[in-house]
């Protein structure tokens, strides 16, 4: 390196160390950091504690010529290495998850023990490293990485309160735990909520943003918080919402310095974090564009209605909010299947009882559950693809693969993968979803007193000193790479790491605009030479970014082991495949099972794989006779028939089985076949979802084959005899525990007012539904809506869908309260008798409005047909006799002629029927 280049650096590092000390300080300060998982691969990285400004004083660092200087050795026994400097303790807990603790912790110390639900807690961590060492995994303590339960979330270390000094010692008295600084992989304005009416639109600011009140559900559809902490997915009741600001705490605002106080957030900015939308193989899809995207994360649902296994993280994640704010939606809502409590531990990941798509606690945690999961998409940091070990590298080693995007909502036309070469450029037609991250405090790392702090700079101070050093060793080496990419001197320095692993911001053409992210604008500060660097030296430039290996199979998922699935294995500890051959969890898949649902072999799934399907799950639930699986055609062509493993095909639940409970008394289980039906069943000729279509062809194929026409059991309470596909109008028990865009578990085995009632509830009783129709193109609607109610297969929830509930499944009229099957009296008395108060189809409510009234009284008498309304005097025929007698209602302003059901009468009622009556009802 010249002369000159050297002193470049060390004038631009000299002009901020206002603060630098004169000599060594005392050493084994604790650092407590709480925050992203996405930023996990660097703030564990050895390079982020390598001393670039001599933050120690002993005339070893980067900007000196003669680093790096570790700071930060392991080593939690006493007495401390000598050259430790720093006990740095890392939480990843997620983003928003570590900036609440910060606000929580971050000026008061923890000192009770592990078992403090109030405190500081292990099982809310991912992983936890000391000096980057593991001290927990997977929401477990390691004890090699020094894990110590009588400290807040089994931290190996203490601090003094009076020196901030490493301890052994648990004196509540004396030591604790404070949290120090928090990585997020956004902006901490983005993190937080504010105040108005929520909405899946909301951007960063705007009143409402993050407020989204919804809650998650358990399995069983409970929203109560009712599990126990190792099981996420028996517990529901999980927020959706963003932080909370406590009182007294603001965001600094340069142009008002004066309102910063000792409770003021100061954003460190740090690099772009690239989020990658990742998928199993087993899905099938290749490309996706950004409408799409959100529909997924909106409903658990694509827009043509299939329903893949959505996978999130929690509210309380920064990949979330950046993935969710470059998407054009709200965090608080992309909520995709939402079941299950905060996930951190592994058996959450792995199919089984207590497997969970949603609300990971951690990049890695999304990672395995796709991995394992045929059906999941879900997103993680790009990077970690490629530079995580073993199955961490999910990308490099064919675990998971990396879905193209087109920005329509940003205007552009192609599709982009998060290859650095389609990155950096940052514009409609390149690859736009990442996160501006930040390091937070409460203060300002750069206050003057500080060791890297600014001359003139009397903003608040951090409280712990050393804390801030930390950020500005980062930032100023950062600072320092940015002014001569690739310098010697910065070599091993935390800013060549950020550099590498992430993309400074001076590297991009554009940024995302951080009021409205979906706006890209000109990056002012763009840095050619940055810009050059980053493209050669970047680990996004791994050519595995740059396609779909449309030839890989992914991985034999991994199921919870200790348990006995429906193939049969002793402790379930791997699969069998059709010559009964073992087939160990994270081999390499084979072709024959590369696409979930592919029952027939073609390299598809869609409605064509029933009857193989069906094949499969006889073998299953009675034992004889076996499958013969078609070999391989079509993109799978030469795959062998033996090779195909029917829990992998056909295990779209997660509970591991296919075709019976397993277990020592297994019992058929059709709900997999359901879900296939209900999801999955997929139009040859539309290319879409059609479950009338699916659950008809369930019925006809296994009355061919085992000669009983209804599959699944199902009894109407009109006594009507059963009919091909009428299953399908089962979506609701009596208790109303639902699970939309998850699994259909609504079904109960009987047709009846419930059923009814739910239909009703998606477009008569959705406030998000207008027009009378639920159409699940239309993202608005089909947020707050269940596709599973869609019981004629158009992907529309409507009139239309309750008329062939009542007649054509149930074989019944409407007017039939009681459903005895005929119309008379005695329903008409269960009407009057509760005329003004809230009720269902059970108690006379015939328009589905939820309130039993006159209009209901006149659908029981006759004089009003919900099925065809234009037929006004309900005489079974259209005709000029049915317009002239509502024209007469309509003059009176009697509430018959209230034709959009708003219990008012107006114009809009008018223009209505006369579009019915034009359209010929």
């Amino acid at each position: 390196m010249s002369i000159m280049q050297n002193r470049k650096l060390l004038a631009l590092v000299a002009a901020g160390l206002a603060g630098t000390v004169s000599s060594v300080a005392m050493g084994q300060t604790v650092i407590n950091i709480s925050g992203a998982t996405l930023l996990e691969n660097f703030v564990k990285a050895p390079a982020s504690t390598n001393d670039y400004i001599d933050v120690d004083g002993d005339g070893v660092a980067g900007v000196l010529g003669n680093g790096p200087d570790q700071l930060a050795p392991f080593d939690v026994t006493l007495p401390f290495n000598v050259n430790q400097f720093w006990q740095v303790q890392y939480r990843v807990v997620g983003s928003v998850n570590g900036f609440s603790e910060l606000l929580k912790f971050g000026q008061t110390f923890v000192t009770t023990n592990d078992a403090d639900v109030n405190g500081i807690r292990t099982i809310t961590a991912t992983t936890a490293y000391n000096n980057g060492t593991l001290y927990i995994n997977n929401g477990v303590g390691v004890p090699a990485g020094g894990f110590n339960s009588n400290n807040p979330g089994g931290a190996p270390v203490r601090s003094l309160f009076s020196t901030l000094q490493a301890t052994l010692n648990t004196n509540p008295a004396t030591e604790g735990i404070r949290i120090d600084l928090s990585p997020l992989d956004v902006p901490t304005f983005w993190a937080v909520t504010y105040t108005g009416a929520p909405d899946f639109s909301r951007k960063p600011q705007a009143g409402g943003y993050g407020s989204n009140a919804s809650v998650s559900r358990d399995k069983s559809g409970s929203t109560a918080v009712n599990g126990s902490a190792t099981n996420a997915s028996q517990t529901g009741g999980l927020s959706s919402k963003l932080a909370t600001l406590p009182p007294g705490f603001n965001f600094y605002n340069p142009s008002n310095p004066g309102a910063a106080n000792p409770s003021t957030i100061f954003d460190t900015q740090f690099a772009y974090a690239v989020i990658a939308p990742v998928v199993n193989y087993g899905v099938g899809i290749q490309q996706v564009t950004i409408s799409e995207l959100q529909h997924f994360y909106l409903t658990g649902r694509s827009v043509t209605g299939e329903n893949y296994q959505v996978v999130t993280r929690d509210s309380g994640s920064g990949t979330r909010n950046a993935w969710s704010n470059c998407i054009g939606l709200d965090p608080s809502w992309t909520v995709g299947e939402n079941i299950g409590g905060l996930s951190t531990l592994s058996v959450n990941n792995n199919l089984g009882a207590a497997w969970t798509p949603s609300n990971k606690g951690s990049n890695g945690g999304v990672e395995a559950t796709i991995q394992n999961h045929r059906l999941a998409v879900g997103y993680a940091g790009a990077e970690r693809g490629v530079t995580g070990t073993g199955r961490g590298s999910w990308l490099i080693t064919n675990r998971s693969d990396i879905l193209a995007v087109q920005n329509d909502i940003y205007g552009g036309t192609v599709f982009a993968r998060p290859h650095i070469g389609q990155v950096l450029p940052l514009d409609a037609n390149s690859y736009v979803i990442g996160g501006p991250a930040v390091l937070a405090s409460i203060g300002d790392p750069r206050n003057q007193s500080e060791i890297g702090g600014d001359v003139g700079n009397t903003n608040p101070r951090l409280r712990n000193p050393q804390a801030a050093a930390y950020l500005n060793n980062v930032s100023r080496s950062i600072d320092a790479f940015i002014a001569l990419p690739g310098s010697d001197d910065t070599v091993f320095s935390p800013g060549e790491l950020a550099a590498t692993q992430f993309i400074l911001f001076p590297a991009l053409q554009k940024l995302h605009s951080l009021t409205d992210p979906i706006n890209l604008m000109t990056n002012t500060g763009l840095n050619t030479n940055l810009n050059a660097f980053t493209l050669a030296n970047n680990v996004l430039k791994n050519s595995a970014f740059l396609s779909y290996n449309a030839s890989n199979n992914g991985r034999v998922p991994t199921r919870q082991t200790g348990t006995v699935y429906s193939d049969g294995v002793a402790a379930g500890s791997n699969y069998v495949n059709q010559s009964a051959v073992a087939v160990t969890y994270d081999a390499n898949l084979t072709t024959r099972n590369r696409i979930a649902g592919d029952f027939d072999g073609n390299g598809l799934r869609n409605i064509n794989d029933t009857t193989e399907m069906l094949k499969a799950y006889r073998q299953r639930a009675s034992g004889a006779p076996a499958w013969v699986a078609p070999a391989g055609t079509g993109s799978i062509a030469g795959a062998l028939s033996t090779d195909a493993v029917i829990e992998i095909l056909g295990d779209f639940n997660g509970d591991g089985n296919f075709g019976n409970t397993g277990g020592a008394s297994p019992v058929a289980d059709r709900s997999d076949v359901r879900y296939f039906a209900d999801g999955l069943a997929i139009s040859t000729g539309t290319g879409k979802l059609d479950r009338k279509a699916g659950f008809t062809r369930v019925d006809t194929d296994w009355q061919t084959l085992a000669g009983t026409l209804n599959f699944f059991g199902t009894t109407l309470a009109t006594g009507t005899a059963y009919t091909a596909g009428a299953s399908r109008g089962d979506v609701a028990k009596a208790d109303g525990l639902v699970t939309p865009g998850f699994n259909p578990i609504g079904a109960d085995g009987v047709i009846n007012a419930s059923d009814i009632d739910y239909v009703y509830k998606q477009f008569k009783q959705n406030v998000s539904v207008t027009d009378g129709a639920l159409d699940w193109s239309n993202l608005t609607e089909a947020a707050s809506g269940d596709l599973s109610t869609d019981i004629n297969g158009d992907l529309i929830v409507n009139q239309a869908d309750v008329c062939e509930l009542v007649k054509d499944i149930l074989g019944t009229n409407f007017g039939d309260v009681n459903l005895d099957g005929v119309v008379n009296a005695a329903d008409r008395a269960i009407a009057v008798a509760n005329q003004g108060l809230a009720g269902g189809w059970a108690q006379g409510d015939m328009d589905g409005n939820g309130t039993v009234d006159a209009r209901d009284l006149a659908i029981i008498d006759g004089t009003f047909n919900p099925c065809c309304p234009a037929d006004f005097d309900g005489d079974g025929f259209l005709t000029g006799d049915d317009f002239d007698a509502y024209v007469v209602q309509f003059e009176l302003g009697d509430i018959s002629s209230d034709f959009d059901g708003d219990s008012f009468v107006t114009g809009d009622d008018f223009d209505l029927f006369v579009t019915a009556f034009e359209l010929g009802c």
